[in-house]
């Protein structure tokens, strides 16, 4: 029989969302660059970035292992 460690399955997902979600700050940070030198407001920018960032913090234990192995970024997001 074959028995899951359900921390460690979180943690793995957890470690490719963090790989997942790398290209979109590197990309909110130039776009947060691009409205300061235009002295735009940055406050969308700065919220979808914590909220980027505050994605290894979510509560993944009322998923069910086939939606842990499923999730993504767009998913995570939701949560």
């Amino acid at each position: 029989m074959i028995a899951i460690n359900r921390s460690k399955a979180e943690d793995m997902v957890r470690a490719r969302l963090r790989l997942e979600r790398e290209p979109r700050l590197a990309a909110l940070d130039v776009a947060y660059m691009r409205a300061l030198e235009l002295g735009e407001d940055t406050t969308a920018i700065v919220t979808e970035k914590k909220a980027l960032r505050d994605i290894t913090e979510r509560d993944l234990s009322g998923l069910s292992l086939m939606e842990l192995a499923a999730l993504d970024l767009s998913g995570a997001l939701a949560l």
